[in-house]
């Protein structure tokens, strides 16, 4: 009686693990079929993945401010033209970017806003938990608070001149309402224009733009009370804390 008991129990145990083997390969072969769990974390990562390089990124932030051609891209990127056209390529495969032929130009821009708020999130990530990049931006805005105060978007009132230093091309897809366009390399010739006494705020495409601050800080040490806004087209249209007017 007690070696039919333990056979029995032997057997069970046998049978037990051989159901859990056929469960795992089971398993095992769900993950890795077309449609399995693996499959949707590869395709997620694909779109991660296209987000992984900073000319890339570059590119993106051009794009929220408008379409543009490709060669318009590389040269606003200081990039080549194949490289661009690659890196574009990516954004377009992972769905991020979409493109229309114009007779001989191919133009790109962002698929949506939504993608400006993936863009925003990473880089909020990014700022508050990699310090190394906020420590490059810094370095990059080259300017002090103290020459270029900011301002928040919320504070600006109509009494203020707002004034956006991104090329025209830009400025006529989207800006600020009541914003004035005078380019960065206008500014010079055209600074007078300004009112005097004139509270002035300047932008440009984003947090990462330094546009901005240096304009800002130019005008004011020719005696012109500017403050810069960091947050840009962007932004305002990853949180549409702006209604963007169109030219």
């Amino acid at each position: 009686m007690l070696f039919r008991s333990g056979h029995a129990m032997r057997r069970a145990h046998s049978e037990a693990l051989s159901s859990a083997m056929l469960a795992l390969c089971s398993m095992d072969a769900w993950n890795s079929e077309s449609g399995g769990k693996e499959s949707v974390f590869d395709s997620f990562a694909a779109v991660v993945k296209a987000l992984g390089n900073g000319r890339r990124l570059e590119l993106m932030e051009l794009m929220a401010q408008g379409e543009h051609s490709v060669e318009t891209l590389a040269r606003m990127a200081g990039m080549g033209l194949t490289s661009t056209s690659a890196h574009l390529q990516t954004l377009k495969r992972a769905g991020l970017v979409r493109a229309r032929r114009e007779r001989t130009s191919v133009l790109y821009q962002l698929a949506g806003d939504d993608v400006a708020e993936l863009y925003t999130a990473a880089k909020r990530v990014a700022l508050t938990r990699y310090p190394q990049l906020r420590q490059a931006l810094d370095d990059y805005m080259g300017y002090s608070e103290a020459q270029a105060p900011g301002i928040d978007p919320s504070a600006v009132t109509s009494a203020m001149v707002v004034i956006d230093v991104r090329p025209r091309q830009e400025y006529e897809a989207a800006h600020f309402p009541a914003a004035i366009s005078m380019p960065q390399d206008e500014l010079e010739e055209r600074y007078r224009e300004l009112p005097d006494g004139a509270e002035v705020v300047v932008y440009c495409r984003g947090e990462l733009c330094r546009m901005a601050r240096e304009a800002a800080a130019w005008l004011r040490e020719r005696g012109v009370d500017a403050r810069a806004m960091d947050e840009g087209v962007v932004e305002w249209r990853a949180t549409k804390g702006v209604t963007l007017s169109i030219a």
